[in-house]
């Protein structure tokens, strides 16, 4: 059976020439896992509470995330993971240009490289199944991009699924499911990020599969990441919220040795970092990609692949092909085979003494206009990716000058705070929420009423924003003539 048409899979001799598909990732599914990270089915809702620093507001705002799976089938496993990510890289084919996806299973297995076997197209049925059943009850813990705002909603990923145990293009009967709106807009608006597949489907562990996509989705911004080991624990990766610290941290070591090994993950000894009692604070950091190492990664997949025969295919002798390939450097080789290529599917006809003097003589061949070796293209692409990461790590040291802003004023609030008595607190909290916006109001006493825990970050968003407008006279009012605080804030 024919693979997906347009879309590279890797086989191996594909692999050898490393060939790699750039897959695709939507942001918010990168940031909040919706599946478990285990293969153990959950059949309960479970809620997901963190912050996000809003660069338009300046400030960090909470946020929610609810999941509820159907009663048969459950909230989706780590597997089901890898099939909605599958789904989304054919979707992509079509350009996101309409939100019924006509696919089969088996299509789904070769781009994951499942096995073809029986309980493996049950698998991908099933893991559809969940992804129908799911719902998602979103407090700001999706971002809109058309409309660049957090937004609260409810939705399904997918809306309708049809599987045809037996798909024919004849009878028409194909396998097909549609994206729901809130997916699909998403998608159309552009947020997306690239993604390895071919690394994606390297990765064994999943929670190395997980931690790849929320940190390449982070490193976008930085280069360095810090975050509460909890909250990357329970929140980006899935772990269970029973595990204690050592329990998490053994969890994602094995993620992280395998990132260290087969992406750009720097290995550091200060991964894990105390802040305080019980509070830890993890560290990853990116390798910066080099020139050098590229040419060098390139040079070695060459040298798995077999160019004596991809020369004798093009009408080199095979003893003279060995001997090219012993003699040459591997880059060359493949240089002036991607050459060799390049002329005759432009109709340029060129025959095997050309690629044999090319090869002898690389110093003198003109590259015409037009032309990129696959050696020069990593170069640029390198090149490229290592000015963005530059600019990111300039923006990145801005956020982080926003956020020890903020961290400042929190503490010289909290300061101020624990001079009150309770009914000056009272007071101070009525005071501020007669001043807040509305909107802000409404999700306070919304939060408050439902004893939610979003209640308390509500509720310091309201007192520290008061805090921050409050004049010289009105801090003099509230804390005494000889506060400090005002001096904190500059």
């Amino acid at each position: 059976m024919e693979g997906i048409k347009g879309l590279k899979t890797e086989s191996p001799e594909q692999a050898k020439q490393g060939e790699v598909l750039l897959g695709v990732d939507e942001l918010n599914l990168a940031e909040f896992p919706l599946a478990a990270i285990s293969q153990r089915l959950e059949t309960k809702t479970v809620v997901f509470d963190d912050e996000v620093f809003d660069r338009v507001l300046g400030r960090s705002v909470p946020r929610r995330l609810t999941l509820s799976g159907s009663d048969r089938y459950g909230l989706p496993t780590a597997a089901d993971d890898d099939v909605l990510l599958a789904c989304i890289q054919i979707s992509k084919l079509g350009n996101f240009s309409d939100p019924k996806v006509i696919f089969s299973r088996y299509e789904i297995l070769k781009l994951l490289g499942w096995r073809d076997e029986t309980r493996n197209y049950r698998r991908v049925a099933e893991s559809l199944r969940r992804w129908k059943g799911l719902t998602v009850y979103s407090d700001k813990a999706f971002f809109d991009k058309k409309a660049s705002s957090w937004v609260n909603r409810d939705f399904g990923i997918i809306d309708n699924l049809s599987i045809y145990r037996r798909e024919s293009a004849e009878t028409k009967a194909r396998s097909h499911f549609t994206w729901n709106e809130v997916i699909f807009q998403s998608f159309q608006a552009g947020y997306l990020k690239q993604l390895d597949w071919s690394l994606y489907c390297k990765l064994k562990s999943p929670v190395a599969k997980r931690l790849y996509r929320f940190l390449d989705k982070r490193f976008y911004h930085r280069s360095r990441i810090e975050i509460d080991l909890r909250i990357l624990g329970t929140t980006k990766v899935r772990l269970s919220s029973d595990y204690n610290t050592a329990q998490m941290k053994r969890a994602l070591d094995r993620g992280i040795t395998e990132l260290e090994h087969l992406w750009c993950l720097k290995r550091t000894k200060d991964r894990y970092q105390k802040a305080g009692k019980g509070n830890w604070i993890v560290v990853f950091e990116q390798k910066r990609a080099t020139i050098a190492s590229v040419v060098k990664s390139a040079s070695n997949i060459q040298l798995e692949s077999n160019l004596s025969r991809e020369l004798t295919k093009r009408g080199v002798g095979p003893a003279a092909a060995d001997e090219l390939t012993t003699a040459s450097d591997q880059a060359t080789v493949r240089t002036m085979i991607e050459l060799f290529d390049w002329y005759n599917e432009r109709n340029q006809s060129r025959g095997a003494g050309f690629l044999v003097h090319a090869i002898k003589n690389s110093s003198s061949i003109i590259h015409p206009a037009g032309f990129e070796s696959s050696i020069d293209g990593m170069r640029r692409r390198v090149a490229q990716k290592n000015r963005i990461s530059t600019a990111r790590e300039k923006l990145g040291q801005r956020e982080a000058k926003q956020q020890e802003a903020e961290n400042a004023k929190r503490r010289a609030f909290l300061a101020a705070w624990e001079r009150l008595d309770f009914r000056g607190q009272e007071a101070f909290e009525n005071e501020a929420l007669g001043s807040s916006p509305p909107l802000t109001v409404r999700q306070y006493r919304l939060a408050k009423n439902e004893g939610s825990t979003l209640f308390e970050k509500y509720r310091m968003i309201v007192l520290i924003d008061h805090f921050n407008r409050l004049t010289d006279d009105e801090h003099e009012r509230w804390f005494g003539s000889n506060s400090e605080f005002p001096s904190l804030l500059n």
